[in-house]
């Protein structure tokens, strides 16, 4: 893995909002091994997925790389604005790309990486 990949998982779509906005969704899924949460919006006009679809999901410090940049079908900018612990070994880390907001939750072996910095977002089915 990279040094510019600070998470690198596979999901699966276990529910779709589109409900709220005209051009927003709320998706929420599992990771590959179930020990990850996510709860993220994308513009699903330029991105729909549905309900059971895997995708790739990264997050990134940077996009220096030009591989890393090819190989995406979706790319935000944001912020992560707030970390919580949780129960255990558990982690929740809030995102927030220009409104659209991402919530994921594991085991802080795996999130430890995230920190409140600026990240990029790439995902690929």
């Amino acid at each position: 893995m990279s040094e510019s990949i600070l998470l690198d998982e596979i999901f699966t779509v276990t529910s779709v909002d589109n409900q709220k906005y005209q051009r927003v969704s709320r998706i929420t899924g599992t990771s590959a091994q179930n020990d990850m949460g996510l709860t993220l919006d994308i513009n699903s006009q330029l991105y729909p997925l549905e309900q059971g679809a895997t995708f790739s999901l990264q997050l990134a410090s940077n996009l220096n790389s030009q591989e890393l940049k090819d190989a995406a079908d979706y790319i935000m900018y944001g912020k992560v604005y707030r970390v919580e612990e949780g129960k255990d070994d558990n982690i929740s880390v809030y995102i927030s790309f220009g409104g659209l907001l991402m919530s994921i939750e594991g085991s802080h072996r795996k999130l430890y990486r995230l920190s409140l910095e600026h990240v990029y977002l790439l995902m690929r089915r």
